[in-house]
């Protein structure tokens, strides 16, 4: 990799409210000067994004499960797929990223189980970031609605007890995308979501109990739905 990739690379990494117009300005004009002279490989803007998607605020062990830039995250894939310069090497920029974050989720679930009864695996924190994103790809329509429907919460909770990672992963899910999967989901599917999570945190004695507040669930039409308020 060469000084202007790694330059570029440091870019989306350090994406932040205060400095996105900047921070897009800055690679579009370095991008091209790059894309000049020095040829850069066909996924160049796929791999800045994939190699910067992670936070130093995602602790899960410490509580900290929201990914404060991964609406950053899509919204400079979004505009590097519809830019005059970016867009001719972001073709599916969007379809592409969601649909390996969606792989990883699946895959880094399944490797997470043998760990996360006693602690944390190594590979948490990436499962979390990506949790973060499926949610927010989720909401903007780029998550086909049978994961939603059939994959995504089923894959989280097929044991009679949740996983920590797992666990976690169902907060930011609802925390970011309730309504999503509240509308494709269906109820009884939902209701059992939050049973585990009852199950799970001691709501009061725990950092992660207070990120969660489940009441009953209550009766719905075609089901029980169950209604939870969370707050960081």
């Amino acid at each position: 990799m060469g000084e202007i990739e790694r330059g570029l690379d440091s870019v989306v990494g350090k994406l932040s409210d205060q400095n996105y117009e900047q921070s897009l300005a800055l690679y579009r004009l370095w991008f091209e000067i790059g894309q000049t002279y020095s040829q850069f490989p066909p996924d160049q803007i796929f791999g800045a994004i994939w190699n910067n998607r992670s936070s130093r605020s995602i602790d899960p062990a410490s509580g900290k499960l929201i990914h404060p830039t991964a609406h950053l995250i899509l919204r400079f894939a979004k505009d590097a797929e519809s830019d005059d310069i970016l867009g001719p090497h972001s073709a599916g920029l969007q379809d592409r990223l969601c649909t390996r974050i969606l792989r990883d989720f699946f895959e880094d679930n399944m490797r997470s189980m043998p760990y996360s009864f006693g602690g944390y695996s190594s590979f948490a924190d990436l499962f979390i970031v990506g949790t973060n994103l499926v949610a927010h790809w989720a909401n903007l329509g780029y998550v086909n609605e049978v994961a939603i429907r059939k994959h995504i919460l089923q894959s989280l909770t097929f044991h009679p007890k949740l996983h920590d990672h797992q666990a976690d992963a169902l907060i930011v899910l609802f925390k970011l995308a309730g309504a999503t999967f509240g509308m494709y989901a269906d109820p009884s599917l939902v209701d059992r979501c939050f049973e585990l999570l009852k199950g799970h945190y001691n709501i009061r004695d725990s950092v992660k109990g207070r990120l969660v507040q489940v009441r009953m669930p209550h009766s719905a039409k075609g089901g029980h739905r169950a209604n939870a308020n969370f707050r960081r």
